[in-house]
């Protein structure tokens, strides 16, 4: 528990003095900004610089995408949390994305029985 704390200080750290930029390129639906807890809510524009801070507001069935490092990544998941950590949580989901079979059914599960050899008599 102690090293994921550490962790997660130094990468807050990290992105605290190495803020990023990001520039949007598209939006659909509602999405809104606000630069602090108590700030006041804005639609986010085509063309706007937004950074690591700014508070974004993702309604449901809408979509923002960023640019940033050459790169781009679509924000689609409604919800309420700054730029930072959407991007850490799509890319968290994109890196450990595991890959399936598919639908498993009761011949793929037995023919992993026997693979295994736990077939008791």
């Amino acid at each position: 528990m102690k090293k994921l704390f550490i962790v997660l200080a130094a990468l807050f750290i990290t992105t605290s003095v190495f803020a990023t930029e990001y520039t949007v390129l598209g939006v659909t639906g509602k999405v809104t900004f606000s630069d602090s807890a108590k700030g006041k809510a804005k639609a986010v524009t085509n063309g706007q610089v937004l950074t690591d801070d700014t508070i974004l507001t993702i309604a449901a069935n809408s979509k923002i995408v960023l640019s940033f490092n050459d790169s781009e990544i679509t924000l689609r998941t409604p919800t309420k949390a700054t730029v930072a950590e959407l991007i850490s949580a799509k890319m968290g989901i994109a890196g450990n994305a595991k890959k399936g079979k598919g639908t498993a059914t009761a011949a793929s599960r037995a023919s992993d029985v026997m693979a295994e050899g736990e077939l008791d008599d």
